[in-house]
């Protein structure tokens, strides 16, 4: 918030002063941001982990918060049932691309979706079966 507002052009101490005000009526609160913005990655554009935490650490926030968060959604932060969905999605826009090229391709479109490896390898495994090409 204190970067926002100084590249906004106010000065330090408005800065500091709006930021305690903020605090004491509890409207900046990393925890409750971030099991908010968890909560949006699981159920509006469903993202891996790595790219939760990425995305919110380049937004100020500590691990202890994100820790936090993450461990609010302890049983319903599934990645394997999160990309499913999205995997099912992109084989069917591949239709027609060989096999080799479409599991990269998969492969490609999942890690950037910042899902872990061990989640993409379970997913091409179940699509395709072997995968000791690719390795």
């Amino acid at each position: 918030m204190a970067q926002r507002l100084k590249q906004k052009g106010h000065r330090g101490f408005i800065i500091a002063r709006a930021i305690d005000e903020l605090k004491q009526k509890d409207f900046l609160d990393d925890k409750v941001f971030a099991k908010l913005w968890i909560g949006g990655r699981i159920s509006l554009k469903p993202s891996g982990k790595n790219l939760i935490v990425r995305e919110l650490k380049s937004k100020g926030l500590d691990d202890e918060s994100i820790s936090a968060a993450f461990g609010e959604y302890e049983g319903s932060f599934d990645e394997y049932e999160m990309a499913r969905p999205l995997a099912r999605r992109k084989l069917e826009q591949m239709k027609g691309i060989e096999g080799e090229k479409a599991k990269k391709k998969l492969l490609d479109f999942l890690s950037r979706r910042g899902f872990s490896y061990d989640t993409i390898w379970r997913i091409i495994k179940d699509s395709f079966g072997n995968t000791a090409d690719l390795e």
